[in-house]
């Protein structure tokens, strides 16, 4: 019986030492899960389409139903550190009018943090960043395009057009003005400088930091206007980016 509880214990401590191991990782990095690992087999397409326009390359990844709504999962660059999306796309089915009107659900993104920091937001798996330091990074993001009410059998055998039209450049809170890019970029000119602009709040309501010691200082106002305007103006590129499907 003795020896049968000694190696119980053993048995129990090896366990114990195992899981304590396995809960330990060295640094996070940007290794993202598959943005198709839970969707391969509902896809009406077997492998991702391509589309270059204006020097930039977007992804048709994945397309299906959900409902009567058209789900189309695409992934497109960020041509630089600034917060970009889709302004406007275009859906042509065979015998119907143009659909021009979708909503955007967001997926995942790699984006530029600062001068040499990239992080990974992917919230339908983690809702924590992981970040990585490197010289240079492909930045990109992916969103589900939604197209509203279209009965499934208006798509049946029918040739599908999906097009990009437009990119932009936008920041309506304060997390898309990417602050900490820009305190980053300004730091060689004003070292120490920090922004105080809360998650949620307006991009109007940013402030130098008082704590920073440059609240007052009119060059770091302007530098900082400047960047602000840069990260929220209404920049577009031009498309179109187009995706032939068919069911």
């Amino acid at each position: 019986m003795k020896k049968i509880q000694k190696l119980l214990l053993v048995i129990l401590l090896l366990g114990t030492l195992t899981l304590s191991a396995c809960g330990k990782k060295a640094t996070e990095t940007p290794v993202p899960v598959n943005p198709l690992a839970n969707k391969a087999t509902t896809s009406w397409i077997t492998e991702s389409i391509q589309a270059t326009q204006s020097g930039l390359t977007a992804e048709l990844l994945h397309v299906a139903m959900e409902g009567n709504d058209l789900v189309l999962r695409v992934k497109f660059p960020h041509p630089d550190w600034r917060n970009w999306y889709i302004s406007k796309v275009r859906l042509g089915i065979e015998g119907e009018e143009d659909i021009f009107v979708a909503q955007t659900r967001f997926f995942e993104n790699l984006y530029q943090k600062n001068s040499n920091t990239y992080c990974l937001y992917q919230p339908s798996y983690n809702e924590l960043e992981k970040c990585v330091t490197a010289d240079a990074m492909a930045t990109y993001q992916i969103d589900d395009i939604i197209f509203k009410d279209i009965p499934p059998a208006n798509l049946e055998g029918k040739r599908i057009v999906f097009e990009i039209l437009e990119l932009a450049v936008g920041a309506t809170y304060c997390e898309d003005l990417r602050i900490p890019y820009i305190e980053d970029a300004l730091s060689k000119d004003f070292p120490g400088l920090t922004l105080d602009c809360a998650e949620g709040q307006g991009i109007s309501e940013y402030n130098i930091s008082e704590a920073s010691g440059y609240a007052g200082n009119a060059d770091a106002q302007s530098a900082v206007e400047a960047m602000v305007k840069q990260a929220s103006s209404s920049e577009s590129i031009s498309g179109p980016w187009t995706f032939e499907i068919r069911k």
